[in-house]
């Protein structure tokens, strides 16, 4: 996990505008973005695209049913 949060600063550094790191084991998701803490979200919660992919939702408790 701590590979992979590395690699979400290294892109947030390179210039993404969000991305999300999903630990489906934790039911938790990582949201990164430019110039913010990261935020973890439970997966009672919907991620969405803000103004990156206006209109995207995708509902966390999805992942909890495979």
């Amino acid at each position: 996990m701590r590979i992979a949060s590395a690699k979400m600063e290294e892109g947030m550094a390179n210039g993404c505008r969000r991305a999300w790191l999903i630990d489906a084991d934790g039911e938790k998701a990582y949201v990164y973005r430019p110039n913010s803490e990261m935020e973890i979200v439970s997966f009672d919660r919907t991620l969405d695209g803000g103004d990156v992919l206006p209109g995207f939702a995708f509902d966390l408790k999805t992942l909890t049913s495979l």
